[in-house]
């Protein structure tokens, strides 16, 4: 069963990291603010339509962390961290669009560039 509690601070951490407050998030995963703003107070809980686009928007969020706290692992072999550096000697430059720092605890830190 779903842990609204948990759930919350989780979706408190998804905002902070990426710098949303309550309506920057709403627009960006295609919801009305009242929406989140119900949901965030615990008047309504999350349905499973609100909890997909949230994924949808989030590339590093799956369902398991955002439902359950479990933070799914991968493991990077030594082919793939060699088959990383064979597509930087091929491009003059490569932008960084975000770096995730992931804890333990399965909580995650987001950091955007600034634009």
């Amino acid at each position: 069963m779903l842990n609204i509690d948990e759930f919350l601070g989780r979706l408190e951490e998804l905002m902070k990291n990426h710098q949303l407050n309550a309506a920057a998030f709403a627009e960006k995963i295609g919801v009305q603010r009242s929406s989140v703003s119900h949901i965030l107070s615990r008047r309504n809980k999350p349905s499973l339509e609100f909890i997909f686009k949230i994924q949808s928007q989030f590339e590093e969020v799956d369902f398991d962390w955002l439902l359950l706290g479990v933070q799914n692992k991968i493991s990077l072999t030594d082919q793939d961290l060699n088959n990383l550096d064979s597509i930087k000697s091929n491009n003059d430059e490569i932008e960084v669009t975000q770096i995730i720092q992931t804890y333990k605890d399965g909580s995650f830190r987001v950091y955007l560039p600034k634009s």
